[in-house]
């Protein structure tokens, strides 16, 4: 080899494989959460009780929506099939991790149930706070 000192024999270049990676592998390095199909969701704070198609975040019968937390979606069923629309039942609160549904929880870049979203009123903007209290007087209206 030209230019290495006391090297007169070419050396194979040694390629490594990489191996394999898992479809679970591929969607977490894509940054993709994992997903569940079919369940049931059930709200921490109400009766709602419904079956869901999907939990995550790119619902693979909507290819053209990413939402930008992992949701309970389910197919509309009042839409024609196969046309991509879906129901958002709720998401898991992002401090305490119960399965709250949209009436009873409030989005800020994350999800907040309403008894988290009281507990931590003073580190969101005021402008949610009016909402935030409404939540709990609902809460306290329904016990």
């Amino acid at each position: 080899m030209e230019g290495v000192p006391g090297s007169s024999k070419m050396q194979p270049e040694i390629f490594h494989k990489k191996p394999e990676e898992s479809r679970e592998e591929r969607k977490r390095a894509k940054g993709e959460s994992k997903s569940e199909t079919r369940g049931t969701f059930a709200c921490g704070f109400c009766p709602l009780n419904e079956h869901f198609d999907y939990k995550g975040t790119k619902p693979p019968f909507a290819r053209q929506l990413l939402y930008l937390e992992d949701c309970y979606i389910m197919k509309d069923p009042f839409s024609p099939l196969n046309q991509g629309e879906t129901l958002v039942l709720g998401a898991d609160c992002s401090f305490c991790k119960t399965a709250v549904c949209l009436g009873c929880s409030i989005f800020y870049t994350k999800r907040f149930c309403k008894k988290c979203a009281l507990a931590h009123i003073k580190d969101l903007p005021k402008q949610l706070h009016k909402k935030i209290i409404d939540l709990s007087k609902d809460e306290k209206d329904v016990t």
